[in-house]
């Protein structure tokens, strides 16, 4: 009897084994697929994971592995990985980056089909030989910030609207408040790049474009010159630009809606007398932003479920929770249509998001070349820098800084 019992027990022992074993390997056999992102964790953990819950259980032979990478890791890591035999199956990127991946032909491109839930605007920074190579995933649309208190003590007129605006009232700014009439990072990455392209500047190969940007680099000169801009404007970052404005050595600054809540903590005298405007423009009233999209290596064994999850992170329901949570705006156009984009107090971080919506539907579509950018960005800002920083440069020198940028722009580098 006992020995009857005792192979009863191994029987159920082994079949247990057995059934657990299968159970493991069953669960180990799932799909993984891989999303990289940068730095959304700490703000975003918990409705990504959420997302994630959502997508394994319509995707029940998947498993989500999230990697969230630093912001200056991301380039270097993203390459090295999407170069590989083995790169991850959807990447967060920004459009800059994600062209030089696309002219190698390392994308998963995109139908207009599966994309018509995406603002157009967006999208047409998202093509490369006329293929869409990433999804947008959100973006920003900086505002002017000015001190209003200041502006309207100095002058008896609306606020400006362009460029052009600002450099006709800056002397009078400046000798009505001794302050610095206006601050920008005119020397970073593409900041002076979209200001021209805000003046039909994309090739800078014909005669209009090149006599406009004479006018821009001239306009720039004078107001460094004058004292215009603070002296230390060819070093300083984005950042830094912000502190200048809480700290009253700057009057007028574009800024993305982000920062407004930085001054609202940091300088509550300064934001009490604050007001917003819609971005600075040129001559032709667009405005830019700033991009981040989502990527598909062509090398991803899972591309159909990478493209499903990319479509439920940008679903009009969790592109909105995103921008709550994030104060950026949405890729997805059914998202933008939501009342919290069209309806908003005149508290400044709120009335921030709604200009900023409405902004994303006038964009700018001139743009340097896709090729190379970050060299052209490089060009025009060493331009920028020999201008203003030889003293006493002629109308005449101008113009051939200009004419040199042109000829460098036009030979590829």
């Amino acid at each position: 009897m006992k020995k009857i019992i005792l192979y009863i027990f191994l029987i159920i022992l082994i079949l247990g084994i057995v059934f657990f074993g299968f159970l493991s390997h069953k669960k180990d056999a799932k799909k993984k697929l891989s999303f990289w992102s940068i730095q959304l964790k700490p703000i975003y953990e918990k409705e990504i994971n959420s997302i994630i819950a959502d997508f394994e259980k319509s995707h029940p032979d998947y498993k989500v592995v999230w990697v969230d990478i630093p912001i200056q890791e991301a380039q270097k890591r993203t390459l090295a990985s999407i170069l590989s035999s083995t790169p991850p199956d959807l990447v967060n990127l920004n459009p800059d980056f994600s062209i030089i991946l696309a002219q190698r032909n390392a994308l998963y491109t995109f139908s207009d089909e599966i994309t018509s839930q995406f603002q157009e605007g967006l999208l047409n920074k998202l093509k490369y030989n006329g293929k869409i190579y990433a999804l947008p995933f959100y973006a920003t649309s900086p505002v002017t910030i000015y001190n209003k208190k200041i502006y309207e003590n100095c002058l008896d007129k609306n606020f400006i609207t362009s460029y052009d605006e600002l450099y006709k009232i800056s002397n009078r700014l400046k000798t009505c408040s001794n302050i610095a009439p206006f601050a920008a990072s005119l020397n970073e990455g593409d900041t002076l790049a979209k200001i021209l392209n805000k003046y039909d500047i994309d090739k800078l190969e014909t005669k209009q474009e090149i006599n406009s940007a004479n006018k821009i680099y001239s306009m720039f000169n004078d107001m460094y010159k004058n004292n215009l801009l603070p002296k230390d404007v060819l070093t300083i970052n984005h950042r830094e630009v912000i502190e200048k404005y809480m700290s009253s050595q700057a009057l007028i600054i574009v800024a993305g809606s982000n920062f407004i809540n930085m001054i609202k903590q940091n300088a509550p005298d300064i934001y009490a007398q604050s007001a917003l405007s819609e971005q600075l423009t040129g001559e032709n009233q667009k405005y830019d932003i700033s991009l981040m999209n989502l990527i598909i290596p062509k090398k991803s064994k899972n591309i159909q479920a990478a493209l499903d999850f990319a479509l439920l992170l940008t679903n009009e329901k969790n592109q909105l929770q995103l921008s709550k949570l994030t104060n950026v705006l949405p890729a997805n156009k059914y998202a933008l249509e939501n009342e919290y984009f069209t309806n908003c107090s005149n508290d400044l971080v709120d009335k921030s998001r709604c200009i900023s919506a409405k902004q994303l539907k006038n964009l700018n579509d001139k743009e340097f070349p896709d090729e190379n950018k970050k060299t052209t960005n490089e060009l025009i800002n060493k331009t920028l820098e020999e201008i203003l920083l030889k003293e006493n440069i002629s109308d005449n020198e101008i113009k051939n800084k200009v004419k040199t940028l042109s000829e460098a722009l036009k030979k590829g580098y």
